[in-house]
């Protein structure tokens, strides 16, 4: 809990370092922040699309109806 606290510390102090920048210049940094947020989402799907492939080819996926399905998650 105590390193949340530190990394909060850290990212207050972060906010209040951009607020003294030009409002040009806090853009530019939202602008870049958005898009690298927007690349690691990317990222994450790729890697989840890339697992998924790998489990069907594998065999390791299972075909049914909206039935089937909500019957599995029951019995899990």
């Amino acid at each position: 809990m105590e390193n949340k606290n530190s990394n909060q510390i850290t990212l207050d102090k972060m906010l209040e370092s951009i607020a003294l920048f030009p409002l040009e210049d806090q853009l530019i940094i939202s602008d870049i922040v958005h898009k690298r947020v927007i690349e690691e989402k990317r990222k994450l799907l790729a890697n989840s699309v890339k697992e998924s492939k790998q489990e069907y080819d594998a065999g390791l996926t299972k075909f049914g109806s909206v039935s089937d399905f909500l019957n599995d998650v029951e019995e899990e």
